[in-house]
């Protein structure tokens, strides 16, 4: 058994406590921000003209084959806009980067706020993602439909059934790292 720290908290019944299905869905939140942080820094630089004539020239070169990578496809969509289309591409990417950063920290943190944004912020996209699907159905954009809508059915279930602890901490108002300070009422003190 664990020795309570000096805050009261037991460490490992909060790590037995850590939800694995949250945790990989932050770790999806902070890939997701990665690739579109490069892909907003590939967008900046495109604008250069010397960068835009190497990348349209390495295009050039795969020839029809670029058609069955979709990354590579748009890849070479967004290096054929103007600059200032480039710079609307790479602030959008930021943007949404800085969206599914802040999901994938609360998410990890296992805050509820952040359960609750990203049902909201991935269940917006799911019209946009079945109207993608309808237009041309591949297996990528298959996919992510169906790990948002997995995403958002689990997230779901979580807010409208809290575990034991989460509800103690929702009603103290505290954070689940503060749970034994939460339980202890200003009120808890005073005799009557």
């Amino acid at each position: 058994m664990s020795e309570p720290t000096a805050a009261g908290t037991d460490h490992a019944a909060l790590a037995r406590e850590r939800d694995s299905i949250l945790t990989a869905i932050a770790v999806f939140k902070f890939v997701k921000a990665v690739t579109l942080t490069a892909l907003g820094l590939g967008a900046l630089r495109l604008i250069r003209s010397d960068v835009r004539d190497q990348a349209n020239a390495m295009f050039d070169a795969l020839g029809q084959s670029i058609d069955v990578v979709p990354v590579l496809r748009l890849l070479r969509d967004i290096g054929a806009l103007a600059p200032n289309s480039l710079r609307l591409v790479g602030a959008g990417a930021f943007l949404y980067a800085a969206l599914f950063i802040t999901e994938g920290v609360g998410l990890w943190r296992q805050r509820r706020w952040a359960e609750y944004l990203t049902v909201v912020a991935t269940a917006s996209f799911i019209p946009f993602e079945i109207f993608e699907i309808s237009r041309r159905l591949t297996l990528p954009r298959v996919g992510a439909f169906v790990m948002n809508v997995l995403v958002v059915v689990y997230l779901v279930y979580r807010l409208r059934n809290p575990l034991s602890w989460q509800l103690d901490d929702t009603a103290a108002g505290a954070d689940p790292e503060h749970k034994g300070e939460a339980s202890q009422s200003p009120d808890a003190s005073v005799t009557r």
